[in-house]
């Protein structure tokens, strides 16, 4: 059955009646846009996961084995990591370092260039490379402080994160 002008003219406009904003919607764009912070800041995802990662595993002064072991483990599961070629992960751990050694702000940097929904999750495997080695010492912790700060963290959710790989480790 074909509609009327009338009914199709109607239609189109409450199919797209739903998109509306009233002036004084609930609806937040700061939030909505704080969701895909990713800020052009000359990394890329991956070096910026990649580069967060190395500055865990050194919050402590050293990259041990058991932390490079980590690191290649989450590169393996990584859905940001593990679809790059072999010789797109060799480039993009080049330029990290690269990065790291030239740029004063390489953290705060690379913090900025994920997207909200990769920062809890990053700071998660994060967690776990400190972790690897069996301890967590005052600089680590420190370090871990400032990165869920820089990855604009909710100190709870950092919290949980905390406990549940700390309770992890302990075994």
């Amino acid at each position: 059955m074909a509609l009327g002008p009338a009914q199709n003219e109607r239609a189109a406009v409450n199919v797209f009646q739903q998109f509306a904003v009233a002036e004084k919607s609930p609806f937040d764009v700061t939030k909505l846009a704080d969701r895909f912070r990713h800020r052009n800041t000359g990394w890329s995802i991956p070096e910026a996961f990649l580069g967060i990662m190395f500055q865990a595993a050194m919050a402590d002064g050293s990259f041990d084995e058991a932390e490079v072991a980590t690191i290649q483990q989450v590169a393996g599961r990584s859905r940001a990591l593990n679809t790059l070629s072999p010789q797109d992960l060799a480039a993009a751990n080049n330029a990290v370092n690269e990065k790291l050694k030239n740029r004063p702000d390489a953290l705060k940097e690379a913090c900025e260039t994920l997207p909200a929904d990769m920062c809890l999750p990053v700071f998660a495997h994060c967690v776990d490379i400190i972790l690897s080695d069996g301890q967590l010492l005052k600089t680590e912790g420190e370090f871990l402080h400032q990165l869920a700060t820089m990855l604009d963290i909710e100190p709870d959710n950092a919290r949980r994160v905390m406990e549940v790989l700390l309770l992890k480790a302990q075994y």
